[in-house]
């Protein structure tokens, strides 16, 4: 996502722009904290999806992730995504889009793709392309990623030119369901998504019900071209809005219009809507985003509360609520912030904060070089990390990996955030069933360089549990809040030029209702 609108403060809310100025308390020494673990599975527990973690891909660098041709996978994409998919048995599920989605046209003769991107600037080194044609093979490279994955991808809404949007949406058709849908039998087309961002849009007169109108009259040409709504097919995604528009552009105002009614309405299946924690280098937002501000417990729960309201007038007309595009900082994210260990941090209270509000999932946004990448998956990425020989993990990926352990395979898990009495230390717990099975326990005091011999540590008290209980834990490890390299995840590097993991998993046995962690770290606890 990048933002180009003056429209951009609104999307921050109060309290959210207070946490941010008052973020340096994560500097104050962590206290002792107790977490109260309730007696039974709380009534507002919430499913956990095996794919909950996915991937949001800027459409004119999809080849850089998916492979320069059909049957020519990117060898490294692929094994890191199994990698994530090594923890949950699900492969992450994938949407292709975003800015460059209405931005993209079919060009007769091109086999894959024929992008033209503007001048890169200091802020913007990569950025989207002005123009991205879309060839024959374009989305059958779909089939290049790993069995099982699904996807969610974007047609042309912006150009208004209805025999733009026909023309892609019967190449999807023909791709997934018409020629070649043999070659796509190992992945599958799960949603269809009309439009990138449209409350961003500046039509005259463009209001809710406008774009309602003119969705549904789009959604009613293509239901001729492309199998939609039945056993097995696709289903409509939508609105798809980034969430920094001007308050009337909600799921209160689109349901209003009829986004979820007549023929077009029933063919929804997700809805979905854009998150940003804030925005990085732009001129009409300050304060640009700091160290602390990110992993900020307080800041992520204000970020998200919104989204609880989504979430419920979504599931009023029977539709699950995703965040289709989401990340840390809008605008590929922030230097010495998006790509350092305070996102991996993040990544866990953000990700188990927005599951227990009822979010399905949350598709993390990703190009080339953007700062808040799980991973670069191509060489030459400037990310500031330092890596730009190979394609490379980013900090945040240790963080992805915590969250789908904590999930598990099972299909069964729910979640339910568990209050403690501390500001900067968080849980979670996740309950088999009805059966407590394990507790994420999150600590967000900075830890910086200059402290490098007065690492704090907060001894955690374990309340509901009695004393003689016993569990493993595995750690979230950083040499530092801003470190960009040098984590792992239960004693094992996953940064690897091949991306195949180095070490083997460690795990601590422990007895008791106490036990200690760091600053800056993140302790999964599993129950015996």
């Amino acid at each position: 996502m990048r933002l180009h609108l003056v429209r951009l403060i609104t999307t921050i809310t109060a309290s959210a722009i207070l946490c941010a100025l008052l973020s340096d308390h994560v500097n104050a020494a962590t206290p002792n904290a107790t977490i109260h673990i309730p007696s039974s599975r709380p009534a507002f527990a919430e499913k956990l999806s095996q794919g909950l973690i996915g991937f949001s891909i800027e459409m004119d660098r999809w080849t850089s992730w998916a492979g320069d041709a059909v049957g020519k996978p990117n060898p490294f994409v692929n094994q890191v995504l199994g990698v994530m998919e090594s923890f949950t048995g699900v492969p992450p599920p994938f949407r292709v889009g975003a800015d460059s989605e209405d931005r993209g046209y079919i060009q007769p003769g091109i086999t894959v793709i024929n992008a033209s991107f503007p001048a890169a600037t200091a802020d913007i080194p990569f950025p989207e392309a002005e123009i991205t044609g879309i060839g024959k093979d374009f989305y059958a490279l779909s089939s290049n990623l790993p069995k099982g994955t699904s996807f969610i991808w974007g047609v042309n809404l912006k150009a208004r030119n209805m025999s733009e949007t026909v023309a892609q949406v019967a190449l999807l058709a023909d791709t997934f369901q018409g020629s070649r849908k043999a070659l796509m039998a190992n992945v599958t087309l799960t949603s269809l998504e009309i439009g990138n961002e449209p409350d961003f849009f500046t039509f005259p007169g463009w209001t809710p019900s406008a774009y309602v109108e003119l969705w549904s009259t789009i959604v009613n040409k293509i239901t001729s071209i492309i199998k939609l709504g039945g056993p097995n097919e696709p289903k409509l995604e939508g609105p798809a809005f980034a969430g920094f528009a001007a308050a009337q552009w909600d799921a209160m105002s689109v349901l209003n219009a009829g986004f979820a009614e007549g023929k077009a309405g029933k063919l929804l299946g997700t809805f979905g809507e854009h998150h940003y924690s804030g925005v990085h280098a732009y001129p009409s937002f300050n304060p640009e985003p700091k160290m602390g501000d990110l992993f900020n417990k307080n800041s992520i729960r204000s970020n998200l509360t919104k989204h609880a309201k989504e979430v419920s007038r979504a599931r009023s007309v029977g539709l699950p609520y995703i965040l289709g595009e989401t990340n840390s900082y809008a605008n590929h994210g922030a230097p010495g912030v998006s790509n350092t260990a305070e996102a991996a941090i993040w990544m866990v209270d953000n990700a188990l904060q927005a599951a227990s509000i009822g979010v399905q999932q949350m598709y993390f946004h990703h190009g080339v070089g953007f700062r808040y990448n799980l991973f670069q998956p191509v060489s030459g990425a400037e990310d500031g990390v330092g890596l730009t020989s190979r394609p490379h993990i980013l900090p945040v990926f240790y963080g992805v990996l915590a969250v789908n352990e904590a999930i598990g395979s099972s299909g069964k898990s729910c979640v339910a955030e568990i209050g403690t009495d501390s500001a900067t230390v968080s849980a979670y717990g996740i309950y088999e069933q009805t059966k407590l099975a394990r507790i994420v326990v999150i600590n967000s005091e900075m830890y910086l360089p200059s402290q490098n011999s007065t690492r704090a540590n907060s001894t955690v008290y374990l309340d509901g549990l009695g004393k003689d209980v016993h569990f493993t834990a595995k750690r979230l490890s950083i040499p530092f809040t801003n470190a960009t390299t040098g984590l792992t995840w239960a004693s094992v590097n996953y940064d690897t030029a091949s991306g195949v993991p180095e070490g083997k998993p460690q795990q601590e046995d422990v007895t008791g209702s106490a036990m200690t962690v760091a600053a800056s770290e993140v302790v999964l606890l599993c129950l015996k």
